[in-house]
């Protein structure tokens, strides 16, 4: 039986923020910043995303850690 092994490849954050309403609709937009550190601190990770926020004029809405992983199948 095969084991699996798994490796970071990338950490990135994905920032959406709201606009406000555009002719009737809500306008949002997302941005993803790359290469984040892969051991940072969820306390970090949320301040920069506040950090980065507040030099826009739309209203932060969420952040998303996005972590991709490599998976090898080892005999």
């Amino acid at each position: 039986m095969a084991t699996i092994q798994k490796s970071v490849e990338s950490v990135g954050m994905k920032i959406t923020v709201n606009h406000g309403e555009v002719d009737g609709k809500i306008v949002k937009t997302s941005k993803t910043y790359g290469d984040i550190k892969e051991g940072v601190t969820d306390e970090a990770f949320l301040a920069t995303a506040a950090a980065i926020t507040s030099m826009q004029e739309p209203i932060r809405e969420k952040q998303v850690k996005v972590t991709a992983e490599d998976l090898v199948e080892v005999a």
